[in-house]
């Protein structure tokens, strides 16, 4: 039997990037407009944040932290991304001490805001992040200004596929042959042909089309399982859906409660455990007020499902810059 658990302390903002590190048995992901940086120790079942200071006042496009990701072989050590800048956090997990060495910028020469959204590691280690233009409202940005960049061990980055309007969702196959992604408005999941060892990107065509499907939502983030299968956090849908990638078919559907799900990942020591972000952003005070786990974070078991291991990024400290 499905079973949904509300893990996190308070509300996000905005919950994403969720990333699960087997090696301490933990959940990391951000709040990103509000600049946090979370982690769920699973083992003592406890939370502890990171405030990661920006502008002031504020600005919503180029303070935003999108992703959380462990550096392999370096513990304590994360790439984060803050509004259009690629940078290196230095963190225990527990205390307040840290960090932040920016080693990358993109999207410098557009004349407008630009900001990294969501990103994920490759099976080799290798560092995938879209960007998307800055937004007049939630959920409206500047449409078809955003790229998918891959990033290598030293920081450089590579665009590898620009007219992006919502840079979302990524997930590999297992035959490092595919990269399942999401360019949210499009309202679709999908598919590059991978070439793992020159990053190159082609063939890009569609697993999923929600309003063909009659499914109602935003794709937003996504992860895949050991049978292939994606499973896809809907924004504005109340939900988690299970698309089996070969045939195109959804084959579960996982109602959760809280409307905007941003995205999900599995964890757990048998990495059984669906773990689930969402956001009060794009919501008006009395939906929040409506929806008192809007914003948290959730832990789903009873799915009959494993997934494959969050991947570290493959990076070389000493070589990367500063910018």
């Amino acid at each position: 039997m499905v079973k949904i658990e509300r893990i996190s302390v308070g509300q996000q903002g905005c919950g994403e990037g969720p990333h699960w590190d087997a090696s301490t048995q933990s959940l990391m992901f951000v709040d990103a407009f509000n600049h946090n940086i979370h982690r769920w120790d699973e083992r003592r079942q406890r939370e502890t944040k990171l405030h990661i200071s920006g502008s002031s006042p504020p600005n919503l496009t180029a303070d935003c932290t999108s992703i959380v990701i462990p550096i392999q072989g370096q513990p304590d050590h994360y790439v984060i991304t803050r509004g259009n800048r690629l940078s290196v956090l230095t963190w225990d997990g527990c205390g307040d001490g840290h960090s932040v060495r920016d080693v990358a910028k993109v999207d410098t020469d557009l004349g407008f805001p630009m900001r990294f959204n969501d990103g994920k590691c490759d099976p080799e280690g290798g560092l995938w992040v879209g960007t998307m233009g800055e937004e007049s409202a939630p959920g409206v940005p500047r449409l078809g200004v955003g790229s998918v960049y891959s990033f290598g061990g030293d920081g450089g980055a590579t665009k590898r596929s620009g007219g992006i309007s919502v840079a979302n969702g990524l997930a590999f196959s297992a035959d490092k042959r595919g990269m399942f992604y999401i360019d949210t408005p499009t309202k679709k999941v999908d598919v590059f042909d991978l070439d793992i060892g020159t990053s190159q990107l082609s063939n890009r065509r569609t697993v999923y089309d929600l309003p063909a499907n009659k499914t109602p939502g935003l794709p937003d983030g996504m992860t895949i399982d050991t049978q292939g299968r994606l499973w896809v956090a809907l924004f504005f849908g109340q939900r988690v859906i299970c698309l089996d990638s070969t045939t195109g078919q959804l084959v579960q559907e996982v109602a959760m409660p809280a409307c905007n799900i941003t995205s999900c990942t599995f964890g757990g020591a048998d990495l059984s455990t669906l773990y689930v972000t969402s956001a009060t952003h794009g919501l008006e005070d009395w939906q929040v007020g409506a929806q008192p786990d809007a914003g948290a974070t959730f832990r789903v078991t009873g799915l009959g499902a494993r997934g494959t291991p969050n991947v570290a990024w493959s990076a070389d400290l000493k070589a990367l810059g500063t910018v």
